[in-house]
Formats: structure tokens, C-alpha cells, sequence
């Protein structure tokens, strides 16, 4: 979350030692932990906040149960590109996946994966841009997620904002 901080240690009521410029922000992690203090700098922001968003999500080398996931995309809503990740259960050999994006109507507006895993008990992330397979951008709206993994079917929603 990124706050600005309208107070100045004139204020009544504000110490001293909590004063700045009307002008500085402040991005603070899921821990509620402040990990970029600063004037106003668009690039500097924006990797505190992927700073922020990567400690969040801290991938998961081996699954210790038998089961395949889809884990909720980040961020969502989003603009303009989301993370989608999944992880593949332990399991013999190959396992073949297939992750879609559909339509309201349930048609296929992008495959982003259709191939076997040869590592099976991991945390896998795709992105999707908002694209079709064509490479046409799609419209804001609500899609699903589809993962076909093995015998296992996992669906979520994804919101497209422009």
C-alpha cells in the first residue's frame, strides 16, 4: 500500500519526531513493515511495491501433500499484466497441464500453457497481459483461470481493469 503523509510537525497533536513534507510517501509490506520512505518517484514506487508483492508470495519448492493447486493471481484486479501461479502435486513421471483464460461465455481467449511437467512438487507462475492468442488486448471485464493438471480441474476469477 503506498500512503502519502499530509502532516507537518506543526500540527497539533503530531511529535516531532513523526514530521515530513507534505510531499513524501511511504510504501509498506504485508507485514506492516515501511520498505520505502521518499518523495514522490514513479520508478522507485513501483519496486517497492514488486518488493513488497514478491515477499508476500514466497515460493514453495516441494509440496508436501498430494494435491494440484491454482493459487489466486496477483494482483487482482490488475492492469496491465497479473501473476498466476500453481503448484503440481508430487506424483510419477510426467504430468500434463493446460492453463487457459476464458471468457464469461466459457470460450478459450488465451492457452498459456499446453505441454507435460517434468518436475511434478513444485510452485509454477505464468502471466497473462490481457492479450488473446492473437495478441489482441481483451476488454475489462471478469475471467476465469482454468489449470487442467493431470486428473485435477482448478478454476478462478481474474478481473481486467482499464
Amino acid at each position: 500500500m503506498t500512503y502519502p503523509i499530509l502532516m507537518k510537525g506543526s500540527a497539533a497533536g503530531i511529535p516531532a519526531a513523526y514530521a515530513c513534507t507534505y510531499d513524501y510517501l511511504f510504501v509498506i509490506g504485508g507485514d506492516g513493515i515501511v520498505i520505502w520512505r521518499g518523495n514522490y518517484n514513479d520508478a522507485a514506487i513501483r519496486d517497492a511495491i514488486d518488493q513488497g508483492l514478491e515477499s508476500l508470495v514466497s515460493p514453495t519448492p516441494v509440496i508436501p501433500f498430494g494435491e494440484n493447486l491454482l493459487l489466486p493471481n496477483y494482483p487482482n484486479p490488475f492492469n496491465p499484466l497479473t501473476r498466476i501461479p500453481f503448484e503440481l502435486a508430487l506424483g510419477d513421471g510426467d504430468i500434463p497441464v493446460t492453463l487457459q483464460i476464458l471468457d464469461l461465455r466459457g470460450r478459450i481467449v488465451s492457452t498459456l500453457i499446453d505441454d507435460r511437467f517434468h518436475q511434478p512438487g513444485r510452485r509454477y507462475e505464468v502471466t497473462w497481459d490481457g492479450t488473446d492468442n492473437a495478441g489482441r488486448r481483451q476488454p475489462s471485464g471478469i475471467y476465469f483461470v482454468q489449470l487442467h493438471a493431470g486428473a485435477t480441474d482448478r478454476i478462478r476469477t481474474l478481473t481486467l481493469v482499464k
